[in-house]
């Protein structure tokens, strides 16, 4: 039974993949909606992220999450951005290292949360302008391994 569960994981997460990089493949935006904002999020592979991001200017604003000095991609960050009147007008669970998000001219607050760790970021956008953002958590662990293996080299 186990094995029939995972399979069947394994099999749907496979399927989702080829549906993402079938329509990547064909030019074509696999966009989503909420509240009817359109966002597209991805970038997990050195093929999702070049597909992505011929998609980029379609999106006001360009999210690139990452962490360490290296910049290392984070996926599975839960992202809430909030009008200038502290409205919540997007929110996301889960999002890949590229989040392209449709958002009307304003200014905005992001609130980005990776494994607990927050970071804010006030970003105002401009009718017909494509503005991108790097939200990159300091990781220590990361770093110092990152620059250990520097030296050794």
């Amino acid at each position: 039974m186990k094995r029939h569960c995972y399979q069947a994981i394994v099999l749907s997460i496979l399927f989702s993949a080829m549906q993402f990089n079938s329509a990547m493949a064909a030019g074509k935006e696999p966009l989503s909606h909420k509240a009817d904002i359109q966002f597209l999020s991805g970038g997990v592979g050195h093929d999702e992220v070049l597909s992505m991001r011929q998609f980029a200017k379609n999106f006001t604003l360009n999210l690139l999450f990452s962490e360490g000095v290296a910049g290392q991609a984070v996926t599975d960050v839960n992202v809430n951005i909030y009008d200038e009147n502290s409205a919540l007008v997007f929110r996301l669970k889960d999002s890949k290292p590229l989040l392209y998000v449709n958002l009307p001219a304003g200014t905005y607050t992001i609130l980005a949360n990776n494994n607990g760790a927050k970071l804010r970021h006030k970003v105002s956008i401009s009718e017909g302008a494509n503005q991108k953002v790097i939200l990159n958590w300091k990781n220590e662990d990361l770093d110092s391994r990152t620059t250990t293996d520097v030296v050794a080299h």
